[in-house]
């Protein structure tokens, strides 16, 4: 999959597995986000949702609302784009009839120009500590969109009208 040069101002979703090693070979027990973001391209912005587990005893399973910003990084050589965003987990308590939001991820990503892939910095705030995964690869996940399209398939020939002879 390949995000267009010719998408230039919008929004655009993308999704990664962020995770140390690499999305074939992630580091056995390590801790790995998968994140799905809508990127506006006009306000600079990015929000969506990520999911960070690890499997360790007990295992990690954390849901967090990101919100931030991303911004052009660039040398004489090349262009990169920093992607900074913090995730939010709502509280079930609420003051005044709304949730409370508790901060519990931050990401510090930056990919190559064309949002393929990266490196990523994400810290989570589990067990009442925050704990810090630096270097990690950021690779664009295809699964969904492979997903989608076969149950997209599947639902068209659900549907498909019978024609009798």
């Amino acid at each position: 999959m390949s995000i267009s040069k010719d998408i230039q101002t919008g929004l655009f979703p993308v999704s990664y597995r962020i995770a140390l090693g690499s999305v074939e070979r992630p580091i056995l027990g390590g801790a790995s986000l998968t994140l799905k973001l809508l990127v506006d391209t006009v306000n600079k912005q990015v929000s969506g949702v990520g999911h960070i587990t690890q499997p360790v005893s007990p295992p990690l399973n954390l849901v967090s609302q990101f919100t931030g910003e991303w911004s052009y990084i660039c040398t004489m050589k090349e262009c990169h784009i920093l992607v900074v965003a913090e995730g939010f987990d709502l509280s079930p308590l609420l003051v005044g009839g709304h949730p409370i939001e508790h901060k519990n991820a931050k990401l510090r990503m930056v990919m190559n120009e064309d949002w393929q892939c990266g490196v990523a910095n994400f810290s989570f705030f589990a067990r009442g500590q925050w704990h810090e995964v630096e270097g990690a690869r950021a690779e664009l996940s295809t699964i969904d969109a492979q997903q989608s399209r076969k149950q997209l398939e599947e639902s068209a020939a659900e549907k498909k009208p019978v024609l009798e002879d």
